[in-house]
């Protein structure tokens, strides 16, 4: 369990915040930790307790991200999810899209 967390603790270190253009391109560099547990594609359900996002729509993708970044959905990815912004999350939404 202790290597999971340290690895998420690795995986959130290395999103960045910066303020940035959303596009697809910028959504799949920071897609790159979060692979780790949704898979290279999107296809998996996160330690069995998500849908895989590419069956999810890009809002709803985006109020997920948000729910866990506000702390009202409580997950191991939520210390990444913490660091990112407005664009950030609509950069993943859209590269999300791109894997359907």
């Amino acid at each position: 369990m202790k290597k999971i967390y340290s690895t998420l603790l690795i995986m959130s270190c290395a999103i960045s915040t910066a303020q940035a253009e959303v596009s697809a391109e910028r959504g799949k560099q920071l897609f790159k930790p979060c692979a780790f547990c949704h898979g290279n594609n999107a296809e998996k359900s996160a330690l069995n307790q998500s849908r895989p996002l590419k069956d999810l729509a890009a809002n709803e993708i985006i109020n997920a991200l948000k729910a866990r970044k506000d702390g009202q959905v409580v997950g191991a990815g939520n210390a990444a999810k913490s660091r990112l912004s407005d664009e950030d999350m609509q950069s993943i939404a859209k590269f999300i899209e791109t894997l359907k």
